[in-house]
C-alpha cells in the first residue's frame, strides 16, 4: 500500500511540474505578468516580461512598434512626440524618453519613420539597420560608424537571441489622381486657421527639412521606393517568427521570395506587423494591398502599422484607415489570421508557445 501510495505521491508531482514548465499554455497567464500590466515600455523602463514565453508589443504610432522578450528590447522604426507636428495626438511617448534599446530596425528612411534614431542610438548603443537614403543622415547627426548597418535586402543577420532575415519591399505608391483629390478634399474641410497652416509649414521647414531628402529614382543610394524600403523576419532563439514591414506598398518578389523559402522550409510566420495606409484613401485599394500579403506570409496574428497616426497636419492629415473592414475581409479570404488593433503604448502579449494573446487595452 505504502508502494502504491509513493507511486501516486510522484505521478501528482510531475503532473504539477508539467503544469509549471515553460511553454505549456496552461502556466502562461499573460494578464498576469507584469510587463502586461502597464503602459510604460520597457524601451523607457517599464518592466520586460517575466516569463520567457511571453513576448510583449507596443505600438507608437505610424510605424513604431516594441518588442521586448527574453530580455530584448527591439524598436521597430524610432520617431516618437518630440518630432511630431504641434498639431498631433500625443502618444505619451517622447525620444528622451527612451533608455533602453538592444537595436533598431527601420523600414524605410523617411523623417516619419526614422528621425529619432540617431539620438536614440547615441544614448542606447543599440546598431540602426536601415537602407541606403537614411546613412548620411546618421553620419550627420554623430552617430559612430560601428552602429550604423547598412541593409539592402537578402542578407541574414545573426543578433544575440535572435535572427534577422531581409528583403527588399516596395514603398507605398499613389495614383497621384487619387492623392490630388484627397488633398483637394482636406483643403476644403480643413479648419486650421492661416496662423496655425503657418505654424505647420514652419514645423515642416525646420523640424522635416533636415532629415528629408530629395528622391532620386535614378540614384539606388537615394531612392525610397525600389532600393530603400526593408522588410525584415525577425526569429528568435526559441522559434517565435515576426515579420515587420512598414509601409503599405505592393507586394515585393523579394518579400514573396523570402516568405516562399520560410514555409517550403516548414516554417511559420507567428506574427506580421504590416502598413495599412493609403493617402488618397482608397480603402478597397489598401485592404487588398495586405490581404495579398497576409496570404503570402500566412502569420497567425496580424498587427497593422502606420493606420492610426493622428495628425492634423502633414502638412495635410493623414487619413484615419478604418481597421473593421480591414478585419472582415480578413476573416472571408485570410481565416486562420486573427488581427489586433492596438491603442497607443498599450501592451500585446504573446504566448510564444501557442500564439495566444492578452491585449491590454484597459490598462492604466
Amino acid at each position: 500500500m505504502k508502494t502504491v501510495r509513493g507511486l501516486a505521491i510522484v505521478v501528482m508531482s510531475l503532473a504539477l511540474l508539467m503544469l509549471a514548465a515553460p511553454g505549456k499554455s496552461q502556466s502562461t497567464n499573460l494578464e498576469a505578468e507584469p510587463a502586461c500590466q502597464t503602459l510604460k515600455p520597457a524601451s523607457a523602463g517599464g518592466p520586460l516580461p517575466k516569463d520567457p514565453n511571453i513576448l510583449v508589443l507596443r505600438y507608437f504610432s505610424y510605424g513604431n512598434y516594441e518588442v521586448a522578450y527574453r530580455g530584448k528590447v527591439l524598436l521597430l522604426d524610432a520617431y516618437y512626440d518630440t518630432s511630431r507636428s504641434p498639431f498631433a495626438v500625443p502618444v505619451g511617448l517622447k525620444e528622451s524618453d527612451i533608455t533602453h534599446a538592444d537595436a533598431i530596425f527601420v523600414g524605410h528612411t523617411h523623417f516619419d519613420h526614422f528621425q529619432d534614431a540617431p539620438a536614440i542610438a547615441k544614448r542606447t548603443g543599440a546598431p540602426v539597420f536601415l537602407g541606403p537614403p537614411g546613412v548620411p543622415y546618421l553620419k550627420g547627426q554623430g552617430l559612430p560608424e560601428s552602429q550604423i548597418k547598412l541593409v539592402r535586402g537578402g542578407e541574414t543577420i545573426k543578433e544575440n537571441g535572435y535572427t534577422v532575415q531581409t528583403a527588399l519591399g516596395i514603398h507605398m505608391v499613389v495614383p497621384p489622381e487619387s492623392s490630388a483629390a484627397y488633398a483637394a478634399f482636406i483643403a476644403k474641410s480643413d479648419s486650421l486657421s492661416p496662423e496655425k497652416r503657418k505654424e505647420a509649414a514652419d514645423w515642416w521647414k525646420t523640424s522635416v527639412d533636415a532629415v528629408y531628402r530629395t528622391e532620386d529614382p535614378l540614384d539606388p543610394e537615394k531612392d525610397t521606393i525600389y532600393h530603400g524600403t526593408i522588410v525584415y523576419v525577425i526569429t528568435f532563439d526559441g522559434g517565435f517568427r515576426l515579420v515587420f514591414n512598414d509601409t503599405a506598398g505592393v507586394l515585393s518578389g523579394g518579400e514573396r521570395v523570402l516568405a516562399d523559402s520560410i514555409h517550403a522550409n516548414g516554417g511559420k510566420v507567428d506574427l506580421a506587423i504590416l502598413g495599412y495606409l493609403d493617402t488618397g484613401f482608397n480603402l478597397t485599394r489598401a485592404i487588398h494591398k495586405i490581404v495579398t500579403r497576409v496570404n503570402v506570409w500566412q502569420p497567425s496574428i496580424l498587427l497593422p502599422s502606420h493606420f492610426h497616426d493622428g495628425d492634423l497636419a502633414y502638412p495635410f492629415p493623414m487619413p484615419e484607415m478604418p481597421t473593421a473592414p480591414l478585419f472582415e475581409a480578413l476573416r472571408e479570404q485570410a481565416p486562420n489570421t486573427r488581427g489586433i488593433s492596438p491603442l497607443y503604448r498599450s501592451p500585446i502579449c504573446v504566448n510564444t508557445k501557442t500564439d495566444e494573446f492578452f491585449v491590454g487595452n484597459y490598462v492604466h
